[in-house]
């Protein structure tokens, strides 16, 4: 092949991912009622605990105060139910509106359908993540010690849990899909280690601690200054859920598609 020829099929490729986020976002913000639901987890919590626990005391030694505590957590779970629900309702629009079945027939491979729609779902995500951020840090003092082990804390967590809604949309559809998405995530939040420190919960709680959503967790605490130093482990953990979300999801969605 020509070097020109693979420049132009490279510009053709990115060009066609480029064209699939801008109407995903623009579908997006067209739609505002889906919009701003999006938003109403993380911002209703970050509000509601910020100013009704500013002087509670933390669970944690390592937590200035309770919302110090929780803040971290309110971060990650948003970007959970952010990510899981906006990318998997997009997965199911694709699939009602045959643009999927137009994929097969264009050609945009399924890596490059797939990485617009995980693209998409990040900066979607961006806007609520930036919001609670400035409610969090600018309204009820919440401190950011690390910026790039947070941004690292977002894109682990927005690719772990993208990869979980592309899963669950490519086996259910609208009807099903929220079901079977809070059979899992609901669970995953309140033994995350959100609300109280996992150690209470004893050996139990070790466990606990290495699911998807506590790794996050920790992550977003030790970037905030509000928990200890995040282990080697965990960064190890998070990665690797993001990984292993988005190939297992690739897997499934191409399997699904050849196979109807």
């Amino acid at each position: 092949m020509r070097p020109d020829h693979a420049r132009s099929e490279r510009s053709g490729w990115l060009a066609d991912v480029s064209g699939l986020v801008a109407m995903d976002l623009r579908q997006f913000l067209d739609n505002r009622l889906f919009a701003v639901s999006t938003l109403l987890t993380s911002v209703s919590m970050v509000l509601a605990f910020g100013a009704a626990t500013d002087q509670m005391v933390s669970p944690s030694d390592s937590a200035t105060n309770y919302f110090g505590f929780v803040f971290p957590g309110i971060v990650a779970s948003g970007i959970m139910f952010s990510c899981t629900y906006t990318v998997g309702y997009t997965m199911i629009i694709d699939r009602n509106r045959r643009t999927i079945e137009d994929l097969i027939l264009s050609p945009l491979s399924y890596s490059g359908f797939l990485l617009a729609r995980l693209i998409g779902v990040v900066l979607k995500c961006l806007f609520q993540f930036v919001l609670v951020l400035i409610l969090g840090v600018w309204v009820f003092d919440a401190r950011i010690e690390s910026m790039p082990l947070f941004v690292l804390g977002f894109l682990a967590t927005c690719m772990a849990f993208a990869g979980l809604g592309i899963l669950v949309a490519t086996y259910t559809n609208e009807i099903s899909f929220p079901g079977v998405v809070n059979i899992i995530v609901i669970p995953l939040m309140y033994f995350a280690g959100i609300f109280f420190p996992l150690r209470n919960l004893g050996t139990l709680g070790s466990v606990f601690e290495r699911l998807p959503l506590a790794v996050h967790v920790e992550i977003f605490r030790a970037a905030t200054g509000e928990g200890p130093s995040v282990s080697a482990l965990s960064l190890l953990l998070a990665v690797a859920y993001a990984l292993l979300a988005v190939g297992i999801a690739s897997f499934a969605f191409r399997w699904r598609i050849g196979h109807g």
